[in-house]
């Protein structure tokens, strides 16, 4: 299938075990094909179909089609965060004022991220005729997660940076270098950078980290400044070794703002 082509990525989510409605796909479809200025109300008008009462609510559905759509559409990642973003912002599920703003803590969105997204690229294929398109999508994931990161506020909710650890240590703490996870570690650095560098001083434990994990970084776990040093000078190695250009300069890239970051703090 063609991650861009939206009728066959349409007919595909007919097909899934527990499939979105016709009328889910077609407000779906609408916002996909809409600007991204129009992104407002077309979240208001996706968010109508998940409403409360949770336990007859649709949202597993959604997040399954949203998380897809993740996946396949890099050009729409823009429009994918925003959409999440409004979603959250809504006042209640028809965009309304009222007591029950069902919507600010994006019911079930981070439990589906763990359960179904957070480890499906972990591993990543070295071969294989769809090994290009699990890394564009394994990108796409964490360009999304990064961008929603960066807009947070103080929405707890949208707070991803533990998200973007793991993929920094699968990115630079593993030996051989896998260089479709340095690609998918940048977006955390272009977006995210300053707020990653102030959790690594807050320090503290990280999550999915366990002692059976291999690392090159050592035996002290969690944030920490030390770590983000390690982090920025494995990109720096990396910048130079990598065999894949674009990944040389991803990580050069990458070094350089976390450079800056630190010569700008003290």
């Amino acid at each position: 299938m063609d991650s861009e082509d939206i009728d066959a990525w349409v007919n595909v989510q007919k097909k899934l075990p527990r499939p979105p409605t016709d009328e889910e796909l077609k407000a779906f479809r609408e916002f996909l094909d809409a600007p991204i200025d129009e992104v407002w109300q077309h979240a208001k008008k996706i968010a109508a179909f998940y409403l409360k009462p949770f336990e007859e609510s649709r949202i597993d559905v959604f997040w399954f089609v949203f998380g897809d759509a993740v996946n396949h559409f890099t050009s729409q990642n823009d429009k994918l965060a925003e959409l999440a973003l409004k979603l959250q912002r809504l006042p209640d599920g028809k965009g309304i004022l009222g007591p029950d703003p069902w919507w600010s803590d994006l019911p079930w969105f981070n439990n589906f991220w763990t359960e179904w997204m957070q480890f499906q690229f972990e591993d990543l294929p070295r071969s294989g005729g769809n090994f290009g398109e699990t890394c564009q999508a394994n990108v796409n994931r964490n360009t999304f997660l990064a961008k929603l990161t960066a807009s947070m506020g103080k929405v707890a909710v949208l707070d991803q940076r533990e998200r973007g650890g793991q993929v920094l240590k699968l990115a630079l703490e593993r030996r051989p270098v896998s260089e479709p996870h340095v690609l998918a570690a940048e977006p955390w650095i272009a977006y995210c950078a300053d707020s990653i560098y102030d959790r690594s001083l807050q320090g503290g434990n990280m999550s999915w980290e366990y002692p059976h994990n291999g690392t090159t970084w050592g035996v002290q776990k969690g944030w920490s400044q030390a770590r983000w040093r390690y982090w920025r000078k494995r990109f720096q190695e990396i910048s130079k070794t990598a065999k894949n250009k674009m990944v040389q300069n991803a990580a050069k890239e990458c070094a350089e703002r976390m450079s800056a970051i630190e010569e700008a703090r003290n």
